[in-house]
């Protein structure tokens, strides 16, 4: 693959603010991570709310089979100006082919993110979540050819170490109650799986978004919407063996499809119109309110070492993303000259 450059923005760029000619579009980006950070944030708090006696009477694949097709069906409404003005929606195979990559990555990491609610504890599966910095960083590196600083370095071995300690922290708990920090072996092995598929599939998606900028975003997300609602339907016929996906359903499952189902489209955005250090600083900035959300929700008790845990995890994103802030800020500095 060859190198794209993806510091250039569109329309939506982050020097948003600094001139009077963007003042209608001031609190586009702020505005969409904010709503990001709380959605992100709520999808380990809905689906262990929708345990049925404390167990999941759903499938994976029902969840996220619903979610896909909730998504197509937006993306479809967003591209339908496009479709009326003749733009065909296969226009081309080589444009459409390689979203089935990202699908069938997303397909797995989605049905193992709910699973891996069975090994841990919300605020741990956020700050697990977190190791992908490291894989995206990795795969950033193969995919796009973008070299990291030395500080940008320090500050995964930082969130490695975090991510570390919150493992060991859980693992000694001897209670497995949402009220408390715990996780499994087993619970590590698949944030490990989760982390290095989520790290490959974000830099993937960015990359095919980006390279064929000319294509509308909704239309690129139609492509891999299909693909989505094919391969979680097929793994849902495999689970299930029927189509009564819905017999389990609570408000809360109800509460994740939708969550999610904008999450998906508010992600694309961002990496089509930014980057996945945008999606990096979303996933982290969600580790506290997820934390905070499940002290709430749960009565979880944590003790000083979790919260050691999300001050080095919020340490080690700000140190990741101050370089690529403070280059974007002396660029649009100039810009303004």
């Amino acid at each position: 693959m060859k190198p794209i450059h993806l510091q250039k923005m569109t329309t939506f760029h982050w020097t948003i603010g600094k001139s009077s000619k963007c003042d209608s579009k001031v609190f586009i980006w702020p505005s969409i991570l904010i709503i990001e950070v709380l959605v992100y944030s709520s999808y380990g708090i809905f689906i262990n709310l929708s345990r049925s006696d404390g167990n999941l009477e759903y499938h994976s694949s029902s969840i996220w089979f619903s979610v896909e097709l909730l998504k197509l069906g937006l993306a479809l409404l967003l591209a339908w100006p496009e479709i009326l003005n003749q733009v065909s929606l296969f226009s081309k195979t080589k444009s459409v082919l390689p979203f089935c990559i990202p699908a069938l990555c997303y397909c797995v990491n989605n049905n193992l993110s709910v699973y891996m609610q069975d090994q841990m504890d919300p605020a741990t599966y956020q700050v697990l979540s977190n190791l992908k910095i490291a894989s995206t960083a990795l795969f950033y590196r193969l995919i796009i050819k973008r070299r990291l600083m030395t500080l940008q370095w320090v500050s995964l071995g930082i969130l490695m170490f975090a991510g570390g300690l919150n493992s060991y922290t859980g693992l000694k708990a001897k209670s497995k109650s949402l009220q408390d920090i715990h996780i499994s072996a087993l619970g590590m092995v698949m944030a490990a799986i989760y982390c290095s598929v989520s790290g490959f599939s974000g830099v993937y998606t960015e990359y095919i978004l980006k390279k064929d900028a000319v294509i509308p975003l909704a239309l690129q997300n139609c492509y891999m919407y299909i693909f989505g609602v094919i391969l979680n339907g097929l793994l849902m016929l495999y689970q299930s063996g029927d189509m009564k996906i819905y017999h389990s359903f609570t408000k809360y499952t109800w509460a994740a499809v939708i969550s999610q189902a904008f999450n998906g489209l508010a992600m694309s955005f961002i990496m089509k119109y930014s980057s996945n250090i945008t999606r990096l600083l979303v996933i982290s900035s969600a580790v506290p309110v997820t934390a905070a959300l499940t002290m709430v929700v749960f009565n979880m008790k944590a003790g000083l070492d979790f919260f050691v845990v999300v001050f080095l995890v919020v340490l080690a994103l700000c140190m990741y993303n101050s370089y690529s802030i403070g280059k974007r800020r002396s660029m649009s500095k100039e810009s303004f000259v």
